[in-house]
């Protein structure tokens, strides 16, 4: 082979050695986890040893749900490749405090093994909504609901007070997929937003999809008094009494 022949053979070498390195695959950290914990901020661990090697165009993800109900809060998390999507970092909190509290964070980067957070420190900020969740109820007419989260069906639910400025009992469920997560959540308790509204119209978590389904419409519940007795909606009240004075 003559020394041109070298020397354009060498040339376009050089010209395809950027375009080689762009299709290299993209490396993800990849792992799921669902668990429920009694304080995720200390005892979560989101590290994994698993890896995947990433389509073309794709990204590395990261992505979690909480939900928070009583003293225990629901953790799914997942980490892998993504193809759908751009590079951003959202953190969202669905329902806040008082009552349940439901928080979401997604993470999409581009750079190999980009998808690292190890824990849930800056996520989960429990000194701001424990404090918030405590705190009385000073109404006079204290709202009292069944309290649980848990993978698949809550076996007890506990009648627990609600802090001040809940409006109503919720029961429902979060039926979670996606991201390798098959799931469902049942979630019981106060809240401080209306009708079957816990994810705010949040569907898409990441690459998890999110279906929330509530048998029973959450309302307002009948507030009990401190002798036992049940405080009636003003509307029910005034029937009542239209009926008696009707009879007389």
């Amino acid at each position: 082979m003559g020394t041109r022949a070298v020397q354009c053979l060498l040339f376009l070498l050089l010209l395809g050695a950027p375009f080689l390195a762009s299709v290299q695959n993209l490396k993800c950290h990849k792992g799921v986890s669902t668990s429920i914990e009694k304080d995720p901020s200390s005892v979560f661990n989101w590290t994994t040893e698993e890896a995947e090697s990433c389509e073309s165009g794709s990204f590395c993800q990261e992505s979690l749900l909480m939900v928070k109900a009583g003293t225990k809060t629901a953790v799914l998390a997942t980490k892998g490749c993504t193809s759908d999507g751009t590079q951003a970092v959202t953190y969202v909190q669905h329902s806040p405090p008082p009552g349940i509290i439901t928080v979401s964070y997604t993470s999409y980067c581009d750079d190999s093994f980009c998808n690292n957070r190890k824990d849930l420190q800056e996520l989960w900020r429990p000194e701001e909504t424990q404090e918030a969740s405590r705190a009385p109820n000073t109404s006079g007419v204290p709202l009292y609901c069944p309290t649980c989260v848990a993978l698949g069906t809550c076996l007890t639910a506990p009648s627990l007070l609600c802090p001040n400025d809940t409006i109503q009992c919720y029961e429902g469920k979060l039926q979670i997929s996606g991201g390798g997560i098959d799931s469902v959540l049942e979630i019981k308790g106060c809240t401080s937003v209306t009708g079957c509204g816990l994810m705010a119209g949040f569907f898409t978590i990441g690459p998890m999809w999110v279906k929330e389904v509530c048998p029973h419409q959450s309302l307002p519940q009948p507030r009990k008094v401190e002798n036992g007795a049940t405080w009636l909606p003003v509307s029910v009240w005034r029937l009542g009494l239209l009926l008696l004075l009707l009879l007389q």
